[in-house]
């Protein structure tokens, strides 16, 4: 019994190292990812898993030209995909930075874009729908990733909180 325990603790703690669980928030990865959507991560993972087109999990480093931006979203993990890696020239819309209180439809301006050349020890990260990325701050430090998803996880069954009836009774039939 001794064993098994300390087998399961063993495990717990290499589970806890390496991996970790994320819940979506925003829309950001949709239809990829949806809110409420759980994925499992794998915080740390050989370089050259990092590819165009993996999932990551980061977070905002410092030292970028952020003023405006509130700290909690320095402290927020954010998930987004990998388009651009060191030496690539990535092309995107020009995006500015929302003022408090802007709404995320009103930050894009499709009508300019910029090219952006990934620097050594960067990447560049975008969501599949609008919303906070590489658009906005450009390329993003290798070091900010915190880890790539693995999967998603099943959704939870939803209790029903009212009770619900089904109608038995056929809908009206058409007369010909």
């Amino acid at each position: 019994m001794f064993i098994l325990m300390t087998t399961i603790f063993v495990l717990l703690i290499v589970a806890r190292t390496f991996f970790f669980l994320i819940q979506v928030e925003g829309w950001s990865m949709s239809p990829t990812y949806l809110p409420g959507d759980r994925l499992l991560a794998l915080r740390y993972f050989p370089r050259r898993w990092l590819s165009r087109g993996r999932i990551v999990v980061w977070k905002l480093p410092s030292g970028l030209p952020m003023s405006s931006m509130a700290n909690t979203m320095r402290t927020q993990l954010y998930i987004k995909r990998v388009v651009g890696l060191p030496g690539d020239e990535v092309i995107a819309p020009v995006v500015k930075l929302p003022e408090a209180g802007e709404a995320a439809e009103q930050m894009v301006d499709g009508q300019e874009l910029r090219t952006w050349h990934i620097p050594a020890g960067h990447c560049f990260v975008k969501g599949d729908s609008p919303g906070f990325d590489s658009t906005m701050f450009g390329p993003l430090p290798l070091h900010a990733l915190k880890g790539i998803i693995l999967i998603r996880l099943p959704r939870r069954m939803k209790t029903v909180e009212e009770p619900y009836f089904v109608d038995s009774i056929s809908p009206p039939q058409k007369e010909s």
